[in-house]
């Protein structure tokens, strides 16, 4: 399906964000282990998995600000 038709014209004259040619740049590059969003290259281990489900039963679901924890 041609799905160009669906996009306007301000959105296909908009220039890659930094972040958008950042990304493309890892994604030819092989060892390298991408800490962006979305899926990680690897399965998360259990260790984490645990402190995700113990923070949420916590209530720890906010988000931090830009610079994080000062305690991390």
């Amino acid at each position: 399906m041609d799905y160009d038709r669906f996009i306007g014209d301000a959105v296909k004259a908009t220039s890659p964000s930094g972040i958008r040619k950042f990304f493309d740049i890892v994604s030819e590059r092989t060892n390298v282990v991408s800490l962006g969003v979305g899926e990680p290259d690897f399965a998360t281990p259990w260790t984490g998995r645990d402190a995700a489900i113990k923070s949420i039963k916590l209530g720890r679901t906010q988000y931090t600000a830009t610079s994080g924890l000062l305690r991390l």
